[in-house]
């Protein structure tokens, strides 16, 4: 249980999530191969720029970057949260503007609406970021499609590795995963009865 938050890093899943979905879209669209990786170096420049906050942080106060990462303050989940808003608007743009398709726009709204409550919440309650960014893709990618529900294992696991590690309560953990849970489904909802193809992108041109 110790390795399992590196090895599963919330990031990382992230990550690795929101690029399975890529995936999956231009599999649903069936383009040309070259689109994928268009796509995938967009996702990941767009991801670069999550780490704008923190250096930003590094460089104005002085601090060591591995105090930063290390540490378990509020201050730390506002970078890592401003972050992420900032990589999930670029994608988001990039997606629209290009015509990409719905699916990974529609992710990105969603992961910007749950760091609101890891931002509000933190100063005041250590919810558990997580928790709270290890579900939001996994969770989604379920929603888009069911053949994606085995990755929910990876949340799942880390509320009582949150746990043992006495990094966090057992509210803040659960709470994280109910709160996200809420807001991805609520959501997801949201969009599908908005559009009744969201699981069927056109093809791009």
């Amino acid at each position: 249980m110790e390795y399992y938050p590196y090895v599963f890093h919330p990031i990382t899943v992230l990550g690795i999530g929101i690029t399975v979905l890529v995936y999956h879209v231009w599999r649903l669209q069936n383009i040309d191969k070259s689109m994928l990786w268009h796509r995938i170096a967009a996702f990941f420049g767009s991801g670069l720029l999550s780490l704008v906050p923190t250096v930003a942080y590094v460089f104005v106060t002085g601090t060591r970057l591995m105090e930063v990462t290390e540490g378990n303050m509020w201050q730390v989940d506002a970078l890592v949260a401003s972050g992420m808003v900032i990589s999930a608007s670029v994608t988001w743009y990039l997606w629209r503007r290009f015509e990409w398709g719905s699916l990974v726009p529609n992710a990105m709204q969603i992961l910007i609406v749950v760091t609101i409550p890891y931002m509000a919440l933190s100063p005041f309650w250590n919810i558990s970021g997580h928790v709270i960014i290890a579900l939001m893709p996994t969770l989604y990618l379920t929603l888009v499609a069911r053949k994606f529900w085995p990755l929910l294992a990876i949340p799942v696991v880390m509320v009582p590795n949150r746990i043992v590690l006495d990094a966090h309560t057992w509210g803040q953990a659960v709470g994280g995963f109910f709160i996200t849970a809420v807001i991805v489904v609520a959501l997801y909802q949201l969009q599908v009865d908005g559009s009744s193809h969201i699981d069927a992108e056109p093809a791009a041109p």
